[in-house]
Order: structure tokens, then C-alpha cells, then sequence
């Protein structure tokens, strides 16, 4: 799909807009659903929230299969989502991290049920039993705080209902794929109710491992999630909510597949497989995971329009990662990575809306965080063969409070005004150690000690306003605009403990949109337009085998846009998202090899001079200038035999490129993905049947990319720019469901 295409697309999308609107005025049909958000730490329409949110409902969620928050990148304007070496990488209008440990923290702040997950690790949570999900675009530093610069990502359980009801799904698919999914929830008597859940999904994976000392096979899944929530409502005014859940998934790793010539495997005699779904993986590799957590909410209305609300979490995330990084069947090196994180958080609001004329909410918030980690990089071409062993301890105490404040000027008329404080505290452990054997993180022998380990700590703090204003242009149709400020945490490298710590990073953002709903509630159309004052961005360079990080960047982010959802007849509803990103560095100056040099006896190695590389001009990593999405469902009846629903979507997604190199062999070139979904509903909708396809044209890209030097041979990898490696993403696939509603 070319940029023209698109182009015809956005125009497409005015011309169905009009004529939907027309079409809807002659004939009585149903209008769209309401749909309520958080975004704003409040439950209201999102129709009247000044802040660009896309929402999916966990209903759309759960019959399109998607399992996690990859699985909504495809759909979501300005939104990326990679992952690599067991971390999640999520980006939302190119601003993200690709910066891996337990020192370094996410640009996009993911929140499960109020509480703020803080381990780039636990953007992989799946999704169990989800009410909906709200993906903020945009710097979040106010109501948010820290580490939002990116946005923020709001996954909402269903709670439980006044009245018995649940479901029951079960499923097969391609790669053997079995799910199961169930709830069930409502009162115990007139204060408690309850509601529980569980998920159970396993496959083979997309890809084959062709070796019969790996794993037998790669990017596969086994996952168990439960989850128990116990709500008391003692009277009208207080409503207490106990959530306990439990997350355990284990998978043999991921695939990756050399992209050039580099690689000392392809000098060594490994075989090309000819298809990025087929691996020869010599090792019998692996990740596991687990998550926990409890969380209580407590809210009380103490009368005059003034709520209290006090939301306490712990979190526990565990995980055991080995990873083949070459890629193929010869033993050069592979990566060993163990974490061990424990969370704590509380936060306390107080809504005042004591007046028509203005209404304010105040906040204070702490959060704890203990984190243990460790990388055995194995070195297995060598002579001797080697483990370096980075051990790490990083523990955080962070604080903040804020206020934000609306003032109603007229009845259309509105101003925001708010603020963050927050401040932080980190304490850092890293160490560098050689063992001569290949069993990394595990191995029995002595660990020789390298260089002086880093023992120390810092601290940070910011303010991050915003400053708002909202304009009612008539009762369907709002215009916003504001100005506000994000900050993300400084940290460390916990893969190199000769690097500093860095910087906090910060955004200043100016945003206008508009939310509108006309044509009698069928037509809902929506648009933000945005640019980016980026500065200190927290980059990494990978050299000699490691990974540097500093402050070394300013960039510029502007945008548009768009989406729009039309429901021009009861039947047909038709969907449009489009994203348009122009994402430059503006000052960053980083490295790209290092020049070859000739040891002066006796000495038997050299500094080798790094080679500068001016990234100034490069597009941001993971920044797509183009994305669009169109959907269509067009619903059948079949009299008293209930109904079929017909579902189809293409997405579009323009280059991108995973380092700030911006070269091809690093990135992926644009995409066009369709998917489609079948599904037979009862008169009552009680039953579903349904089929699904993914990738139906069965498009071959990555969902990332990376240089290693521990991968490269030195013999034609003479510049030390290090060995071009991707992350298959899936290929064409399918799947059948079957619900039972009562």
C-alpha cells in the first residue's frame, strides 16, 4: 500500500463519513455504543475526555483472539509494540525504550486495574477476563506521573455484576493451538459479591526448529491465568474491591534469524533455512515467567460531591530466559537472563466536585520497588569457552502529588490547569565476572571478578504541568487543546557496570483534537494533531559486545490523527484509524563501529577508536510515518436462527527501522496485514461460534531487529558494527471459538 493509497484512503473516509450520514438520516438505525473510560482518573464518556484514547472492549478483545497488548499494535493509531530478550518494547508516537535491565525503566506506563506495573517485563501480561483496555496517547505526567512520557496503557478487569452471569469459551487453532477461557461472577447477598476467572492457552509455536537438540520448537505458548476479585458494598457511600491473580507462562523462547553476512555461524557452516519460520536451534532453550499480585481499591462517596479513593498494590514478577542469540545451530554464544522483582504502590485521591463551576482532584502517591537481575552472556566460539556474568541489583523509592483543577467558564467553556511533583530515590548493584565453562547464570565454578563493580545510587526529581482548555462547539462536538510535560525516571546500565547512571528524559507536548459524535449518535469521529519538544533522550549504543547508555540525544515529534467508526445501517458498521508521524533527532551524535588498529608489542589487543555516526535527521526508533487500520462487520440475520456476524480489517504499517541507524537491515519495510472473523450468534446470545484468520496473505516481517558483535566475525565484521539479527512476527493463521454466555 503506497502513500498514495493511503492518501485515497483518508479521503475514502470523508466521502463514507458524509455518506453515512446521509444514509443514517433516512433511516431509523442504532447508534453507536457509549463507551466509559478512566483515562482522566474519573469514570466518563469518551466522547467528553480532552485526551486522545483509543479503547477496545473486552468483548472485541476476546473474539479476535488477541491475547496481549501486541496483539492490539496492528489496530491503534502511533502505536508499536516489539520485544526482545524477554521485555516488552512498547512505543506510542515514536517514543519509547529498547533499553534492557532492571536499572532502566518504560517510556509508556502500563497500569493493570489502577496500579502501575514497572518492569518493561510485565507489558508481556496477558489478558484474562479484561472489561476493556485504553491506550492514552501522549505524555501522561500529570494525573500518571513518572515514566508516561510515551502515554500510558490502562487494562481494566470485569468486576463483578449485582446479577449471575459468566461464559465459557473454548477454541483450536493452527500450531495446535487449544484455549480455554471462563468467568463467573455476581452477589453472595446483599454486601458481597465476587467474581472469578481463569485462561488457559497453549500452541506450538509459528516456528519450527529444524535441529534436534533444540527445543523442537519456537515462539509457542503455555499460559495459566486466575484471577479472584471479592467486592464488599457495606452501604451506599463505601465500596472496598479485593482483587488476587496469578499469571505462570513458559514457551521455548523466540526465534531469531540472521539478516546478513556477518555472522561467524554462517563462516562456522550453518545453513540457511530458506523461511523465516523454520530455525536450527542447537539449544534447549527456554522462558518462564510468573506474575502475582494483590491489589485493593476502596472508594467512598462522602456525600457533597467529594470521593476518596485509595488503590494499594504488590506486585511479584520472576523469570528464567535462554536464549540462542545467533540463531542457528552452531554454538557461538546464547544469553542467560534471570529477574526477580517485587512491587509496592499506593496511591490516595480526593474528587472535589462540590460545584458546577469547577471540580479538582488531588493526589499523593508512593511507589517501591526491589529488583534483582542477572545476563550470563555465553561465549561459546571462544577459546576457552566463556560466560561473562553481570550480576545487578537496582531498588527504587518514588513519590509524588499532584493536582488538577477544571474550570467551567460557561457552559462551554472550560480550563485545566495541573501539576506533578515527584521525586525518587535508586539504589544501584552491577558487577562484571568470567567463568570458563557455557553454562551462564548457572554455572558450579568460581566467577573471576573484571573491573570494580558499581555501588552506588541518585536521585531525581520534576514537575510536569499541564495547562488545558476545552471548547464545546455544540453538544456533539468538542475541541481541546493543551500543553503538558512528561518525565521518565534516570537510571543504569545493568549490563555494564563501568556505565554512569543517565538522566531523566522529559517532553514537552502541544495538543490539539476534537471528539465529535453526530448523525444521531452513528457517526463518531475523532482527530488530534501534536508536536514534541523531546529532550535528554536516554539512547544505547552496542559496542564491543556491550551495551553503552547516555543522554545523547534531543528530537522533534509532530503528527495528525484520525478515527473515525460509522454505523450507516443497523447491520454495517465501519471503522477507520489513521496515523501520520514525522519524527526526526534533532542533536545525537552516537557511535557505529569502532576502527580496526594493529597492537604495538608486547601487548596483544588495542583500543580500538570508536567511529562517529551523526544520527541528526534519522527517523525515531519505531516510528512508522504512515499506519492506518480499516475495519468493516456487517451483521446477517437469519430469522429465528439467530445471526452471522462478518468481521474483516487492513492494516497498514509504513517503514521502520529498530536502531537509530535507520538502515534496512535493522528495520522492516511497510506491511499490509488482513485478518477476518466469522462468528454465528444465537437469537438471545447465549451461543457463539466463530471462525478467525490472521495474516491471511501470510506477509513475512519482524516485529524487531538488533546488531550483535558477540554474533559477528571479527574476520569480515572488520568495523565491529556487529551481526544483523530479526524477530520473526507470526505468519498466516487461524482459529475456531465457541462461547457460552449466561
Amino acid at each position: 500500500m503506497s502513500r498514495s493509497r493511503i492518501s485515497y484512503l483518508v479521503a475514502s473516509a470523508v466521502a463514507v463519513t458524509l455518506a453515512s450520514q446521509a444514509q443514517a438520516q433516512q433511516a431509523g438505525t442504532a447508534s453507536l455504543q457509549e463507551i466509559v473510560v478512566t483515562a482522566t482518573k474519573r469514570s466518563e464518556s469518551l466522547q467528553d475526555v480532552p485526551v486522545a484514547v483509543t479503547a477496545y472492549s473486552g468483548e472485541l478483545i476476546r473474539s479476535l483472539a488477541i491475547a496481549d497488548i501486541e496483539g492490539l499494535a496492528v489496530q491503534t493509531p502511533s502505536f508499536a509494540f516489539s520485544k526482545a530478550g524477554g521485555e516488552a518494547q512498547i512505543y506510542i508516537r515514536g517514543v519509547g525504550t529498547n533499553i534492557f535491565g532492571i536499572g532502566a525503566d518504560p517510556s509508556v506506563a502500563v497500569n493493570l486495574d489502577g496500579v502501575y506495573l514497572g518492569r518493561t517485563n510485565m507489558g508481556l501480561t496477558q489478558f484474562l477476563d479484561i472489561d476493556r483496555v485504553e491506550i492514552l496517547r501522549g505524555p501522561q505526567g500529570t494525573l500518571y506521573g513518572r515514566n508516561a512520557t510515551g502515554g500510558a496503557i490502562n487494562l481494566v478487569s470485569r468486576m463483578p455484576t449485582r446479577e449471575l452471569e459468566g461464559y465459557i469459551t473454548a477454541g483450536f487453532g493452527e500450531f495446535d493451538r487449544t484455549e480455554f477461557q471462563a468467568a463467573v461472577g455476581g452477589p453472595l447477598d446483599e454486601q458481597w459479591a465476587f467474581r472469578i476467572a481463569g485462561r488457559y492457552l497453549k500452541d506450538d509455536g509459528y516456528t519450527e526448529d529444524l535441529d534436534p537438540r533444540g527445543s523442537n520448537k519456537l515462539d509457542d505458548n503455555d499460559i495459566k491465568s486466575f484471577r479472584g476479585i471479592l467486592q464488599f458494598t457495606p452501604n451506599d457511600a463505601v465500596t472496598a474491591t479485593l482483587i488476587g491473580e496469578y499469571t505462570e507462562f513458559s514457551n521455548d523462547n523466540t526465534s531469531v534469524i540472521p539478516r546478513d553476512d556477518l555472522g561467524l555461524a554462517e563462516t562456522l557452516g550453518a545453513v540457511p533455512t530458506g523461511s523465516i519460520h523454520k530455525e536450527r536451534n542447537d539449544l534447549p532453550t527456554f522462558f518462564d515467567w510468573d506474575s502475582s499480585g494483590v491489589t485493593l481499591n476502596i472508594g467512598w462517596d462522602l456525600g457533597g460531591g467529594v470521593s476518596l479513593t485509595s488503590i494499594t498494590g504488590w506486585k511479584n514478577y520472576n523469570s528464567d530466559f535462554l536464549f540462542n542469540t545467533d540463531g542457528t545451530e552452531i554454538d557461538i554464544t546464547r544469553s542467560n537472563f534471570k529477574y526477580d522483582t517485587d512491587q509496592w504502590s499506593q496511591e490516595l485521591r480526593l474528587d472535589i466536585s462540590t460545584s458546577d463551576r469547577w471540580q479538582l482532584l488531588l493526589g499523593a502517591y508512593y511507589f517501591g520497588e526491589d529488583k534483582k537481575g542477572g545476563l550470563g552472556l555465553v561465549r561459546a566460539s571462544l577459546a576457552p569457552q566463556r560466560s561473562f556474568i553481570i550480576p545487578s541489583e537496582n531498588n527504587t523509592d518514588a513519590w509524588a502529588v499532584f493536582a488538577e483543577a477544571t474550570f467551567n467558564l460557561s457552559d462551554r467553556l472550560s480550563l485545566i490547569a495541573g501539576v506533578r511533583y515527584s521525586d525518587e530515590e535508586k539504589e544501584d548493584f552491577s558487577a562484571f565476572g568470567l567463568s570458563f565453562d557455557v553454562l551462564g547464570l548457572e554455572t558450579p565454578g568460581p566467577v573471576t571478578p573484571i573491573g570494580t563493580p558499581r555501588i552506588t545510587s541518585d536521585s531525581w526529581d520534576a514537575w510536569t504541568p499541564k495547562l488545558g482548555i476545552d471548547y464545546r462547539w455544540s453538544e456533539d462536538v468538542l475541541i481541546y487543546g493543551s500543553a503538558t510535560r512528561g518525565f521518565k525516571s534516570g537510571g543504569y546500565n545493568s549490563l555494564q557496570p563501568s556505565n554512569p547512571a543517565y538522566d531523566p528524559e522529559y517532553i514537552w507536548a502541544y495538543e490539539a483534537g476534537v471528539k465529535s459524535q453526530i448523525a444521531d449518535d452513528r457517526i463518531r469521529l475523532n482527530g488530534a494533531i501534536f508536536y514534541y519538544d523531546y529532550t535528554d533522550l536516554q539512547v544505547s549504543t552496542f559496542l564491543n559486545n556491550l551495551t553503552f547508555i547516555t543522554n545523547a540525544a534531543a528530537a522533534t515529534v509532530m503528527g495528525v490523527e484520525l478515527e473515525l467508526l460509522a454505523r450507516p445501517t443497523e447491520r454495517l458498521e465501519l471503522g477507520l484509524a489513521v496515523s501520520y508521524l514525522d519524527t526526526e533527532y534533532d542533536k545525537f551524535l552516537t557511535a557505529f563501529g569502532s576502527m580496526p588498529c594493529t597492537p604495538v608489542p608486547p601487548a596483544t589487543t588495542c583500543s580500538r577508536p570508536l567511529i562517529p555516526f551523526d544520527a541528526s535527521g534519522n527517523q525515531l526508533i519505531n516510528a512508522p510515518e504512515w499506519k492506518a487500520n480499516a475495519t468493516a462487520q456487517y451483521t446477517v440475520p437469519l430469522g429465528g436462527a439467530g445471526s452471522v456476524v462478518l468481521f474483516g480489517q487492513l492494516s497498514f504499517q509504513d517503514d521502520l527501522y529498530f536502531t537509530q541507524i535507520n538502515e534496512s537491515a535493522v528495520g522492516q519495510e511497510a506491511i499490509t496485514l488482513f485478518d477476518a472473523r466469522a462468528a454465528w450468534l444465537s437469537d438471545n446470545g447465549s451461543w457463539e461460534v466463530a471462525a478467525y484468520g490472521k495474516n491471511l496473505t501470510d506477509e513475512d516481517y519482524f516485529n524487531n531487529g538488533v546488531r550483535f558483535t558477540s554474533t559477528s566475525d571479527p574476520a569480515k565484521d572488520v568495523f565491529q558494527i556487529g551481526n544483523s539479527l530479526g524477530y520473526p512476527a507470526p505468519g498466516r493463521n487461524w482459529g475456531v471459538q465457541a462461547t457460552y454466555r449466561f
